[in-house]
């Protein structure tokens, strides 16, 4: 029986424990994921191709460092993004960029993983 190659996922979290839970859920779904703790360091790993392009990004904007440039770089990387945020977040990127979807809070992780799913889907 021939496998089918699980899609990979980056999960762009600066809170390791939201990290690895979102990371389990989606491995357990069949996902590969990669995660990192910054915006920065997932588009550097990217342009030195140390990994395959993402099918879907999961990026979790509360309490992340970041400039708005790095938002852009991320984004043009072509992969869906997949925006976890908070009110207030939100607010003020929902226009910023073209996001697959945007998940504000309360939300569950398996909300997060059916969406991710549905995307990573589209990509693929």
């Amino acid at each position: 029986m021939a496998s089918l190659k699980q899609p990979l996922i980056w999960i762009i979290d600066g809170n390791h424990w939201e990290r690895v839970n979102i990371r389990a859920v989606l491995i357990e779904r069949g996902c590969e994921v990669e995660g990192f703790e910054s915006i920065f360091h997932a588009v550097v790993t990217r342009c030195r191709e140390i990994v395959e392009k993402p099918a879907a990004i999961v990026l979790e904007i509360k309490n992340l460092a970041y400039q708005s440039r790095e938002l852009g770089d991320l984004v043009r990387i072509g992969a869906p993004v997949i925006l976890l945020t908070g009110v207030y977040e939100g607010s003020m990127l929902a226009d910023e960029h073209k996001w697959a979807a945007v998940l504000r809070r309360p939300f569950t992780i398996g909300q997060v993983a059916q969406t991710v799913e549905r995307h990573a889907v589209k990509s693929n």
